[in-house]
């Protein structure tokens, strides 16, 4: 649970996040979440008892059956790639601009060669590599190119997979995207008003087919019809999201009859609740569907904590020690000092950092930054740490990745 002067920072970052839209926004009142704290308490009972599994410290069900790229995902091992900001359609909850062909990058670092991308992966350990975008089908041969270049470097070793709204898809496109090493492939048949005709012509091709879509509460009636249709036509997994709020998509979800949640971003609660009720329904029917709510905090804990321990082998020093948070713990005398692990563009900068040079020029830098001050504490307190080691307040952070769902308010 969550502190009032937590809640209280939370609030005034959305609203300075949102600027003039957070005042059009309808937030819950005290009695709709708690209202909608004891339908999902509910909910999570029920499936505990049945038998789903709550992963990544909670903040993740069902756990059992994941796709093969969420599976990397969920151990820390996944690069995603935008291969293009430019998409050929229009969904109303899509997060960001969709008008810029651009370079393909991730994390900030721009990746003008599929060589120099495939070098990053295989330099870094990643275990999974995801096309993005905008739509990756709009620049085919790039694509393609980005795809082949990571399987020809990294091989079975890497998991690639991509992300569609399947359009532009052809059973053609689809072996050559298979030839090129592409793995796995997911949909957003939200985009095409849900219909699985495009998703078809990957089965049989593509090794895994998964869809992948936010929990828009209006379909939820729908998204029941689609799970045994799925089913029949042999998708292996369906992925749900938490809709999300974002100042590009402020206005359209907020014409919508959402009730909004604050956190660290403001989140639909209807739509947590509609794709915990659809995991639920997916066990009561014995739908042979595997179906994944991939929650916001999980994505904003796992995903930031698997961003910091990426660079930190290039970082660390003797002696210190990867916290599950994702930070380098030093230990002193009396004291513990925190650092994280920064991916940066090659460049010019005014610390010092360790530079990893790429196959066709250029270079990814890796800067150790320090993230707190040395915080006297005992170093027998960092003995033998175990799931059950008990950490002071102002340790905590640094050292866990904070459980569960995040709190309605």
């Amino acid at each position: 649970m969550s502190t009032i002067d937590e809640r209280n920072a939370k609030i005034a970052g959305n609203r300075l996040e949102y600027g003039r839209h957070y005042d059009f926004l309808e937030f819950a009142t005290a009695a709709q979440a708690s209202a909608g704290s004891d339908e999902r308490d509910e909910l999570i009972a029920w499936l505990r008892l049945n038998d789903a599994e709550f992963g990544c410290c909670d903040t993740k069900v069902d756990s059992r059956r994941l796709s093969p790229g969420c599976r990397t995902c969920a151990t820390g091992g996944w690069s995603c790639l935008f291969i293009n900001g430019r998409c050929n359609v229009s969904c109303f909850y899509c997060p960001t601009s969709q008008d810029d062909t651009s370079h393909p990058q991730t994390n900030g670092i721009a990746f003008a060669s599929p060589e120099n991308y495939a070098e990053y992966v295989a330099r870094f350990g990643f275990t999974g590599a995801s096309i993005s975008g905008g739509e990756p089908l709009l620049t085919l041969d790039r694509t393609l190119a980005y795809l082949d270049a990571v399987k020809r470097r990294c091989g079975d070793s890497v998991h690639l997979w991509m992300y569609t709204n399947g359009t532009l898809l052809t059973r053609e496109i689809a072996t050559e995207l298979r030839s090129a090493g592409l793995d796995e492939i997911r949909f957003d048949i939200g985009a095409t008003g849900y219909q699985l005709a495009k998703l078809q012509l990957a089965v049989g091709i593509i090794p895994t087919v998964t869809v992948e879509i936010p929990a828009v509460p209006e379909e939820e009636g729908l998204l029941r019809e689609k799970l045994k249709e799925m089913a029949a036509v042999r998708v292996q997994h369906l992925n749900l999201h938490q809709m999300r709020l974002t100042p590009y998509n402020a206005q359209h979800l907020a014409s919508r009859p959402y009730t909004f949640l604050h956190g660290e971003s403001v989140t639909v609660l209807e739509s947590e609740l509609t794709a915990l009720r659809l995991v639920r329904f997916a066990l009561e029917e014995g739908i042979d569907l595997p179906v994944n709510y991939c929650s916001f905090p999980y994505k904003r804990r796992f995903q930031h904590a698997a961003a910091r321990r990426r660079g930190i082998p290039f970082v660390r020093e003797s002696g210190e020690e990867v916290t599950q948070a994702g930070y380098l713990r030093a230990v002193g005398a009396g004291s513990v000092q925190y650092f994280e692990a920064i991916t940066l563009p090659g460049g010019i900068y005014n610390q010092p950092v360790v530079e990893i040079p790429l196959p066709t020029g250029g270079c990814i830098a890796v800067e150790k930054r320090p993230v707190s001050k040395p915080i006297p504490a005992a170093a027998s307190l960092f003995a033998g740490i175990t799931l059950e080691t008990v950490f002071p307040a102002e340790l905590l952070p640094f050292e866990r990745i904070t459980p569960g769902l995040a709190d309605y308010f």
